[in-house]
């Protein structure tokens, strides 16, 4: 049996990341007191996936500490993989946790993965492979998972697979439906071209049309229509960006639009659409996917238009830190006053 710790023991550590160890003892560390104290009192929790796709999964192979406390160290000292999901921004503050776990260490190998949304989410991690015990990789998550009121129990999409980089980690792991991946980094890029401009588009027009609950913005036809004429642009150029089928690539989308109407998974607009500069990055799932278009001398007017459905949504809620002509630099001119044009429009 390995020694296998989660840091952060939110939805997606909690609800997703643990079933792939069902049969193993996991720990979870993580900075939040109040959720240990819960874990510590709790001896099991439930993952449910809506009615009639699945019956709910109960999770009872844990324990739990804070990840500065004595017994969390001794644990990611211990550990022989380390499993992380506490979102990019607070990667740096984990590294430093890591480094000194590394310098309690007496045993051997360990296996270091990440599951974050993101690109390049291991840079804050690199050093630590300076330890040649430390075999650092990163996963990507394609499941939802939303939290419950007052309750550690998760709702889950039905989806049970976790590519990881098998070249970076340098062999394959035990675990059942964890997918050994050599081209992650391709997989990542279409992930976000793709699942997280979809997502982008239901958040902001799903913002602008008063919508609460993702799943109703999802299904608006307005918002589908917009889905589909971005995707046929979309599908296009990640094809020739690829060198990828179009079938592989239209299964792979339609994957992602049929996610995001799941009735199942009840999430928020706000959820989503939140963290707007984040997402107005140049990496990001609004800049990434027109960037590719515009290599390929394609015009998407649509993505536009979620652009600035998404400056809407950061000038509404105060929460641009940018000028606007800023977030935009790496599109041509012409793209840059259409989305002003639209922005216009919109708050008219």
């Amino acid at each position: 049996m390995s020694n296998i710790v989660i840091i952060g023991a939110g939805q997606t550590g909690r609800g997703y990341l643990n079933r792939f160890f069902g049969t193993e003892r996991v720990t979870f560390v993580d900075k939040e007191k109040t959720l240990i104290d819960a874990l510590q009192a709790n001896p099991s929790y439930q993952v449910f996936f809506g009615a009639k796709e699945r019956a709910p999964v109960t999770l009872e192979n844990y324990d739990a500490y804070l990840i500065d406390s004595q017994e969390g160290l001794r644990s990611l000292a211990e550990a022989d993989l380390i499993m992380i999901s506490v979102g990019q921004q607070n990667l740096k503050t984990v590294s430093d946790i890591l480094q000194k776990a590394l310098a309690m260490r007496t045993k051997q190998d360990v296996d270091i993965l990440t599951a974050e949304n993101g690109v390049n989410v291991t840079k804050e991690l690199k050093f630590l492979c300076e330890d040649k015990r430390v075999h650092l990789a990163e996963a990507i998550v394609f499941c939802t998972t939303v939290k419950t009121e007052h309750s550690l129990d998760i709702l889950s999409e039905n989806r049970d697979y976790l590519p990881y980089d098998v070249v970076a980690l340098g062999h394959e792991l035990p675990y059942e439906n964890m997918a050994a991946e050599e081209n992650l980094d391709v997989l990542m890029q279409r992930k976000i071209y793709t699942y997280n401009c979809v997502s982008a588009v239901v958040s902001y027009l799903g913002y602008y049309k008063n919508y609460q609950v993702y799943s109703d913005a999802a299904n608006d036809i307005e918002i589908e229509q917009c889905i589909h004429k971005i995707l046929k642009t979309l599908n296009t150029c990640i094809c020739l960006e690829y060198g990828i089928s179009q079938e592989e690539q239209e299964e792979f989308a339609e994957m992602a639009v049929k996610k995001f109407q799941n009735k199942n998974i009840v999430d928020t607009i706000e959820r989503n659409a939140r963290n707007v500069d984040r997402k107005l990055g140049p990496t990001e799932r609004i800049l990434a996917p027109l960037s590719i278009i515009h290599r390929h001398q394609k015009e998407c007017p649509e993505l536009l238009l979620v652009a600035a459905c998404a400056i809407y949504y950061g000038k509404k809620t105060n929460t641009l830190k940018k000028d606007i002509d800023m977030y935009f630099e790496t599109l041509p001119p012409s793209w840059t006053r259409q989305i002003k044009e639209k922005l216009k429009t919109l708050e008219q």
